[in-house]
């Protein structure tokens, strides 16, 4: 089934036109179409096209592809086997040729992008190849098994510094953020970014990593994106923005307050009972509280 909007968008995406730049790319039409596994939503600027694809797997992944004139970019894969079939077929569907990816958390699914131009900066590739990245690629492996595609891990072939790139005709920018790096879509006013979440628990790995997390977002809304897309969560706004400042300073001010990890989950959920992820706090009360129970 496939609709089509062509004079409102979603309150989340109209919500973060904050500046006169993000209110000139407001997409010209949105149309949703289902694939054989998940859904994918197209943003048509007129220059180019973002295809954002809501898999509905277990892991809630989200994929990418940018459509210019000629050709297609991607950016992300989905991991598990009905996705990437799906994804695949869609690609054909469009006609146009994809050589090019920016991968930067998510390379479970290699064949599936055999031949391809594999984009990332030199911090994911330690990440992919024996870091954060990978470690929790293989450890999904073993919880989800070869439907996961983890045994499959894509390599980067095109290591990118920082900055402006040209890819396919497609402008984009390149923001190094260590193990992972951010990827601005000019055209769209848009960002990638592996997590975001308006609702959802963040992972914070210690304390400095917060106050990272603060001013990156804090950089958000200064350049005003239109939308923020991310590997587990649909297309978000500014509102979600502003909303995970409150929740991560809400978090800054709960550490002072709370001497256990288990005093400090309990306050959490308390403040924001209606957040989902809770596996994600848990993961967050482990890497701020040495005593490591976060029940």
């Amino acid at each position: 089934m496939k609709k089509t909007i062509t004079t409102l968008l979603s309150a989340a995406v109209l919500a973060s036109a904050v500046s006169a730049k993000a209110a000139s790319v407001t997409p010209l039409s949105v149309t949703e179409k289902n694939l054989d596994a998940g859904r994918m939503t197209v943003y048509d600027y007129g220059t180019i096209k973002l295809h954002a694809y809501a898999t509905g797997d277990a892991l809630n992944d989200e994929a990418y592809i940018v459509e210019g004139r000629d050709s297609l970019v991607g950016i992300e894969l989905p991991s598990f086997t009905a996705g990437l079939d799906a994804w695949k077929k869609y690609i054909r569907s469009l006609q146009k040729p994809m050589n090019d990816i920016f991968l930067a958390s998510h390379p479970a699914g290699a064949s599936y992008i055999k031949g391809m131009n594999i984009y990332g900066t030199e911090g994911a590739v330690e990440s992919m190849t024996g870091g954060a990245v990978y470690a929790t690629t293989t450890g999904l492996h073993k919880v989800f098994g070869d439907d996961f595609h983890g045994n499959d891990m894509a390599k980067i072939n095109k290591v990118v510094p920082a900055g402006k790139i040209t890819v396919a005709g497609i402008n984009f920018k390149v923001i190094d953020r260590g193990g992972e790096y951010d990827l601005e879509i000019p055209e769209a006013n848009a960002v990638y970014t592996h997590m975001l979440g308006k609702k959802v628990h963040s992972i914070v790995t210690g304390r400095k990593h917060l106050d990272a997390m603060l001013e990156v977002l804090t950089e958000y809304q200064k350049k005003g994106y239109n939308m923020i897309l991310s590997a587990h969560a649909e297309p978000e706004g500014q509102d979600a923005v502003a909303e995970k400042i409150t929740y991560l300073q809400k978090l800054k001010d709960l550490l002072k307050q709370n001497q256990t990890g288990a005093s400090f989950k309990k306050a959490v959920i308390a403040f924001f009972p209606d957040y989902a992820g809770e596996n994600y706090l848990d993961m967050t009360v482990n890497s701020l509280y040495q005593d490591k129970t976060p029940d």
